[in-house]
């Protein structure tokens, strides 16, 4: 392992660290500086990095298949009970947190510095695989299941695809958006319809 990866994986560790057990209200603000001194100790150029409006049609392709998914799971009965999940402040936590407290700080550091680092070492192909099994076991924690590990693993491979494909972290930064922040206004939408929900499936029985 070269220096300058062993250096920008402790700054994850502590990164991580920070997202576990520092106060939520800072985490909007530690994301986009941990993401910058990411970069700045990486030694990588802007276009190795991913810092480039490139890939718009990827970006808005995956936003919109994701949108649909959603759009239909909400309403399908087996479905809904995965959207359980209540937000005290949801269009903050959709609009807000998960923007600047998790994709900016994730998507540079993985689908950036790592993916950036590694790809200019051994190409594409590893960068995208090695950054999704890191994406995954980022992703665990105690009292998460390791399936948790799993999907963000497969997704990890989708967002390293869309990285190589649209040329910047545009495309992979606004669909992992999409999945996270637009499965909170999902969940909103099952619990605000929940009581008109049940009275429909009781009224069709």
């Amino acid at each position: 392992m070269s220096s300058a990866l062993a250096v920008l994986l402790l700054i994850m560790v502590a990164v991580r660290l920070w997202t576990g057990f520092g106060p939520g209200w800072a985490q909007p603000v530690t994301g986009p500086l941990a993401a910058a001194s990411l970069v700045a100790v990486s030694g990588l150029t802007s276009g190795q990095v991913g810092l480039a409006l490139s890939g718009f049609r990827y970006a808005l392709g995956g936003v919109l298949a994701i949108g649909l998914g959603y759009a239909v799971a909400i309403r399908v009965p087996a479905a809904r009970r995965f959207f359980g999940t209540s937000y005290e402040r949801p269009w903050y936590t959709s609009l807000v947190a998960i923007p600047l407290a998790t994709v900016v700080f994730e998507e540079v550091a993985f689908r950036g510095v790592l993916w950036g680092t590694i790809d200019r070492d051994h190409g594409p192909v590893w960068a995208t695989g090695v950054t999704a099994v890191l994406f995954g076991l980022w992703h665990l924690g105690p009292g998460r299941p390791w399936t948790d590990a799993v999907v963000t693993g497969v997704a990890g491979v989708v967002l390293g695809a869309l990285r190589f494909l649209g040329g910047g972290l545009l495309a992979p930064a606004l669909v992992h958006w999409a999945a996270d922040g637009l499965g909170v206004a999902a969940a909103v939408r099952v619990r605000e319809s929940a009581p008109q929900w049940g009275a429909t499936q009781s009224g069709a029985g």
